[in-house]
């Protein structure tokens, strides 16, 4: 973590002029917590920063990223986005509506920058406006950016050809199935107007880190901003996210993360598999009642994720919390993923390649069963397997979708034999678990003193900086 700015006297912090930074996160979960993270980490290194939070009234109990580093808050009115309308048209339809809430809130109280989520293209013409330097903040990976920023000049449409190759990029050839590519493609100019607004925009701040997408990152800076920052990954690197939640009674009581973790303390290093879908994500009744026979059957310890929206009990077998009473333990609704992840007793990592949750892990130094389900994660699943090689395909065959109506059921037989060969010590994934320790200590160096993402910080700092000092938007 970068250490705060303490070469000042109390005098001296008095005397500053203070520069008003607006963060306009996304609704959802996956977006606001890296941006409320990213938030400490600017508070600890620059003390004459002071910064609002603009955020729907349902996400206010989310936004403060620390108690530390306290931020002013702000709401608009907007519906908030949940796993159950996580449809691509509703979110369409929601950041439309966000615009005016956002848009009059800016031109109130008229802040020296803005930093917003890449989610909402509109900002940077509001703050051309305004004549403030906007920076887009993005939770993607630069590989899923460029990969698709790559389809969608290649006019890639889903549904015209099985599979497709990726052209002109760096390291190993990457192929998709047309079926796993995000409807993002369907959509016309989605894609050109995400990248004129990242081009327009001061700089694009990336939560990711060059030592896991190294030359990624270096075609991101050629083709998808005037300048990039990669400060990855923001949850590692300033964690008292987590922490806060808990004091402040949040979600979760003190109580019930430690029953968790208490429970993996008495487990053997390395035993355990950690079962998480991130937050946006849902599960039919039928593919949980499958997910949970397969955990069974495999004969495997696991800690089990279960969200919000997955907890009506008609998927759970019969008797089968019995059964797994000795090796599965279920947490309903939040789970402390940092602190599990870090645990000796954590083996591997079953998840749906959201990039946060991938950052996390490699930073751990878990190796990681992909199940991706929508939006970029296909994509996402393609770096972690094919080009880092530290995570593995939970499933190779059947057929797989990042919509609804077009995927198979995973069968409960799959799981339980994937979960039983990935476990198996010096087994035919090894080099997979190894490869996964390799790169924990390349995340965790970045994000350490003088590491690539302090130091991108760093530089990120002095440009905003200088810029709201020379009052220019370019």
């Amino acid at each position: 973590m970068a250490s705060p700015n303490n070469s000042l006297t109390n005098s001296d912090k008095a005397n500053m002029k203070k520069w008003r930074v607006f963060l306009v996160p996304l609704f959802a979960r996956s977006h606001l917590s890296p941006l409320a993270d990213f938030a400490g980490l600017l508070l600890a290194n620059r003390p004459d920063v002071e910064l609002t939070m603009v955020v729907t009234p349902d996400n206010t109990k989310f936004a403060n990223g620390s108690a530390l580093h306290p931020v002013q808050i702000l709401t608009y009115p907007c519906p908030p986005i949940g796993p159950k309308s996580a449809e691509p048209s509703v979110i369409d339809k929601a950041l439309h509506m966000a615009r005016q809430g956002v848009e009059q809130l800016l031109q109130q109280h008229k802040p020296d920058a803005v930093i917003a989520d890449v989610m909402f293209p509109w900002i940077t013409a509001i703050a051309a406006d305004l004549k403030i330097p906007c920076i887009l903040f993005s939770v993607f990976s630069t590989f899923s950016t460029v990969v698709l920023d790559c389809f969608h000049k290649m006019r890639v449409r889903p549904g015209l050809l099985d599979h497709v190759t990726v052209l002109g990029l760096p390291g190993p050839e990457i192929r998709m199935p047309v079926l796993e590519l995000p409807p993002i493609l369907l959509e016309d100019n989605t894609i050109e107007k995400f990248h004129k607004s990242g081009l327009d925009a001061f700089g694009i701040v990336v939560n990711t880190c060059r030592g896991i997408e190294l030359e990624y990152c270096d075609e991101f800076e050629k083709t998808q901003a005037r300048r990039a920052y990669f400060v990855g990954p923001v949850t590692v690197s300033y964690p008292m996210y987590q922490r806060s939640i808990i004091e402040r009674g949040g979600e979760v009581e003190g109580e019930s993360e430690n029953s968790c973790l208490r429970w993996l303390d008495t487990k053997n290093e390395r035993s355990v598999v950690l079962v998480s879908f991130g937050s946006m994500c849902v599960f039919k009744s039928a593919q949980l009642h499958e997910l949970a026979m397969g955990l069974e059957e495999s004969r495997q310890n696991f800690l089990w994720v279960v969200k919000d929206a997955d907890q009506s009990d008609e998927w759970i077998p019969e008797g089968w919390e019995e059964r797994i009473a000795d090796r599965g333990f279920v947490v309903r609704g939040w789970a402390p993923q940092l602190a599990i992840l870090a645990h000796v007793a954590i083996g591997a990592f079953v998840m749906q390649c959201g990039w946060n949750s991938i950052q996390e892990a490699t930073a751990a130094g878990v190796p990681m069963l992909t199940w991706p389900l929508a939006y970029e994660q296909f994509i996402n699943e393609k770096l972690v397997v094919d080009v880092i090689g530290c995570a593995a395909r939970l499933w190779e065959g059947g057929k797989r979708s990042t919509r609804e109506t077009e995927k198979e059921l995973v069968p409960r037989t799959v799981i339980a034999h994937a979960l039983s060969r990935f476990m198996e010590p010096e087994g035919e994934f090894s080099s997979v678990h190894r490869k996964a320790q390799e790169f924990g200590p390349v995340v965790r160096s970045a994000i350490a003193d003088g590491g690539s993402s302090m130091s991108d910080l760093s530089r990120l700092i002095s440009d905003l900086i200088n810029a709201m000092e020379n009052k220019t938007c370019q």
